[in-house]
């Protein structure tokens, strides 16, 4: 396995606070209502590490009705695609309304009895991590409800310059796909929730409380030395390493493939019992991918798929965060398994597979099957990304 390495930020960085932070200092009280509620989780954290629930708990007292809770959990313990129960918070002793499970959406029973939701969600910049499409359900749930929608704002772990992928497929939206939004964004929640609005022609009162200190560039280094504890997003993405190649690597939910969940390094490991690490490595690095590195690895993954069986497969690492591609890097796995392994390696079925669901288009899939070279692919998709480009600036915040 490669160890980990000092990864090369593309701008010196200076200390920044979330919206949370600013929030605690005032900046955004003004826009709290009487009745609020809050679309939280274990990952949203302010600079001294304290979750989002305690430090505005304690601004608002009992101001604070209820908290809401997207993919994973309010603790963010719960398994990827899990449907997660209401619960009750025990330290601020407040109901928790789960909207990844038997709803995706808050009730109107609640809704009704609220005047401002507040959002404090850590994003990872993906537009099929699940958080942006809660954030989404809950806009709309606003705009009916007539409500005020405060989002507290928090960086993109990818960084805020680089657009890449395909839109969506109307016949592929999904909760993985959610967005009108290339499949790697560069916004921020915030940023996310002013597209939404714009584009869906939400009627709610949304403000933003900006960040303090962050630019488009940064990527990771908002965490490795922004000065914003870094607390994980949801069980497996557990280090901002393991969200660069969770960039690349999701796309390996979608075949029969393990990416590593129930072991060590998830999302940064990826095999199956029938397949040659040693081979795959060698074959990953005569690509010369640029800003990442592959090595072969053993490993017997206890969760998920080819869970207890020993698999061969490699590990990769992130060590140029400004010249990886992670979309690049992620459809040339596939493609280098798929020649290596032609009758093992297989995509996951179904009546709209989930890796069609994940890229956005069913053709991307079409094209693998087909040989056609990554390179090739991903020239393919660049008119969507140039369009969103165009459109863009006018829900940045950040320079």
């Amino acid at each position: 396995m490669l160890g980990a390495a000092p990864l090369r930020a593309a701008t010196s960085v200076t200390q920044l606070r979330t919206g949370l932070d600013l929030l605690a200092a005032g900046k955004g009280q003004a826009g709290l209502g009487q009745r609020v509620a809050l679309l939280t989780h274990a990952g949203a954290v302010d600079a001294r590490g304290r979750r989002s629930v305690d430090v505005v708990h304690g601004l608002l007292g009992d101001r604070l009705t209820a908290l809401l809770s997207p993919e994973h959990g309010l603790a963010g313990k719960v398994a990827a695609g899990e449907k997660v129960a209401d619960d009750r918070d025990a330290a601020s002793g407040l109901p928790i309304i789960s909207l990844y499970g038997a709803r995706r959406e808050p009730p109107s029973e609640l809704l009704e009895r609220i005047d401002t939701l507040v959002i404090d969600l850590q994003d990872v910049g993906l537009r099929p991590f699940t958080y942006a499409a809660t954030m989404a359900d809950c806009l709309r749930a606003a705009a009916r409800h007539k409500l005020a929608v405060l989002v507290l704002d928090r960086p993109n772990p990818l960084g805020g310059v680089k657009i890449d992928g395909p839109l969506v497929d109307p016949a592929l939206t999904s909760n993985v796909g959610a967005l009108p939004a290339p499949f790697r964004h560069g916004l921020t929640m915030g940023e996310l929730a002013r597209l939404i609005q714009t584009s869906e022609r939400l009627e709610c009162n949304l403000a933003v409380v900006q960040m303090d200190g962050w630019r488009r560039t940064m990527g990771s280094a908002a965490f490795r030395r922004g000065g914003v504890p870094f607390a994980p997003p949801s069980p497996n993405l557990r280090a901002p390493g393991a969200i660069l190649a969770y960039a690349a690597t999701v796309l390996i939910e979608g075949t029969n493939l393990s990416e590593g969940r129930g072991t060590a390094r998830p999302f940064e490991t990826v095999g199956a019992p029938w397949c040659d690490g040693k081979a795959l490595a060698k074959t990953m690095s005569d690509l010369k991918l640029p800003g990442v590195r592959f090595a072969p690895v053993r490993f017997t993954p206890t969760a998920s798929k080819h869970s207890g069986q020993a698999c061969g497969g490699i590990g990769f690492t992130v060590r140029d965060e400004a010249a990886y591609d992670p979309l690049l890097t992620g459809l040339s796995l596939i493609a280098a398994v798929r020649r290596q392994h032609p009758q093992d390696f297989a995509f996951l079925e179904g009546k709209r597979p989930f890796f069609d669901l994940l890229i956005g288009q069913s053709w991307v899939r079409a094209a693998l099957i087909a040989g056609d070279p990554p390179a090739r692919i991903v020239s393919r998709w660049q008119e969507d990304a140039a369009r969103f480009r165009r459109i863009v600036p006018r829900f940045q915040i950040y320079t």
